[in-house]
């Protein structure tokens, strides 16, 4: 592995990597309401400063990313790349556009967008579960969208939505490119981001506060959390990966009840509960199959 020092190739490894991943990324989107400034403004410290993030973290870990490693990621990475500034502007507009139970509910399909991604572009099996739940969680969305057509979030969902699907597609480069750190791939993806937001942005209207809280976001909460849901799936399939991903979508409105008196819609609780349970039931399976041993190709 180019970057970063040699992880056992297990579905522990994995999942552990993952989760803890996913539970130092939760607060993202109250942070990204905390330093309340525009969207470009966002984007721009979020992005610059993840990036410098992932350099410093590959620093202290005693590998730096060099142009070799930049260099083997390929059209794979270049893609990922892509698909990263798009999840990432997507994600931060549903964020300031509606509330974070919608935008996290709405994004969690994306395990099912990328087992069914997966069975196409990487071979690998999609059973009678998956079918049932994409039918299921269907409905799910159709409750939350409901409630939101007439309100002035539906934006924030519509992004949300994009956001899923370029989500599940960074699921699948992934685990299909798993010989390969896909991390420089992100820094590509966290400076195309800055870039294309910095004319746009206002870096000096940020409050003190506000710019705490984009240092906390950017140097810290970012590059730890990429890091880990970038390596960690590598060694599961994708389906797993993605019922692990589901803990952010427990945590993040938790955060957001805590910290900003942000309460969900009843719609979105009842949208929510249909397409966790949904998914829940189509990744059942994928765990009982669970073992530490090394994951078959």
């Amino acid at each position: 592995m180019v970057g970063y020092p040699s992880i056992p190739r297990t579905r522990l490894a994995g999942v552990l990597l993952t989760l803890v991943g996913v539970i130092v990324v939760s607060p993202d989107s109250v942070l990204i309401r905390l330093i309340n400034a525009d969207i470009w403004t966002i984007l721009m410290c979020r992005s610059l400063l993840g990036a410098v993030g992932l350099l410093v973290i590959s620093v202290v870990m005693e590998k730096p990313i060099g142009l070799k490693g930049f260099r083997r990621i390929g059209i794979p990475g270049l893609a990922l790349s892509a698909s990263y500034v798009g999840c990432t502007m997507c994600f931060v507009y549903a964020v300031t556009h509606t509330t974070v139970a919608n935008a996290l509910v709405i994004m969690s399909i994306s395990p099912v967008l990328g087992a069914l991604m997966s069975r196409v572009v990487l071979g690998e099996p999609v059973g009678g579960r998956t079918w049932l739940g994409a039918t299921v969680i269907l409905l799910g969305l159709i409750i939350i969208f409901r409630n939101s057509l007439n309100s002035d979030s539906i934006n924030g969902d519509v992004a949300a939505l994009g956001a899923a699907f370029l989500l599940a597609t960074k699921f699948v480069i992934v685990r299909g490119s798993k010989e390969i750190s896909m991390v420089p791939a992100v820094v590509i993806g966290c400076l195309l981001t800055g870039l294309i937001a910095a004319p746009m942005a206002s870096p000096l209207s940020l409050t003190p506060q506000g710019f705490l809280f984009a240092l906390l976001l950017g140097l810290v909460l970012v590059p730890l959390g990429t890091t880990m849901t970038t390596l960690g799936p590598r060694y599961l399939l994708v389906p797993e990966s993605g019922l692990i991903m589901l803990v952010e979508v427990l945590l993040a409105p938790l955060w957001a009840w805590l910290v900003i008196r942000e309460v969900p819609s009843d719609q979105t609780l009842v949208g929510g509960i249909v397409i966790l349970l949904a998914l829940i039931f189509v990744f059942s399976g994928a765990f009982r199959r669970f073992r530490s041993g090394p994951l078959a190709d």
